[in-house]
Order: structure tokens, then sequence, then C-alpha cells
């Protein structure tokens, strides 16, 4: 059980940073070039719009396509496998205690 929240707890937290890394540079040069406000890019690390799509087509040029099409459900699968790791590591701390 604690290798299993362990190894989930790792690979959550590498699929947020992931996540992170790959929104900061794709809106990095979205609000560089004025297309949307920090503010604006920081709704598209959460779930998609047709803002965000829109701004990431208007900004194609300053690097490749595969880059720009961030998929805001990589963050959340990441949440998803540190939340489950905490709960793992909660349940067993619970039964070691009985």
């Amino acid at each position: 059980m604690r290798r299993a929240g362990a190894a989930s707890l790792v690979i959550g937290a590498a699929i947020v940073v992931v996540a992170l890394g790959w929104w900061w540079i794709t809106y990095g040069e979205v609000v560089k070039y004025g297309y949307l406000s920090w503010r604006e890019a920081s709704h598209c690390l959460v779930l998609s719009s047709d803002i965000c799509s829109l701004a990431t087509a208007l900004c194609l040029g300053s690097h490749p396509r595969v880059l720009v099409s961030y998929w805001s459900s990589a963050l959340w699968l990441g949440l998803i496998a540190v939340s489950a790791s905490l709960l793992l590591a909660g349940h067993a701390a619970a039964v070691g205690q009985r």
C-alpha cells in the first residue's frame, strides 16, 4: 500500500510539473504578444475555452504546433494522482493505528 501511494505521488507530481511547464511554454508567448493577460491565460491552465484556442491560434508562428496544443486535462490528471496518493497514505496510517 505504501509503495502504491509513493508511486502515485511521484507520478502525479511529475504530471503536474509537466502540465505547468507545457502551459508556460504555450501561454507565456501568448501573454508576451498581448493576446491574453496573465489572468485570462491562467484560466486556460484548468479548462479549455474558445478564447484559449483563439489566442494560441494567433500565436502559432512562435513555437511548434505540438507545444501549442496544451491539454488542460493533464493538470487535472496529475492532481487526481496526487490526491489518490494522499488518500492511500491516510488510509494506511489509519489502518496502522488499529
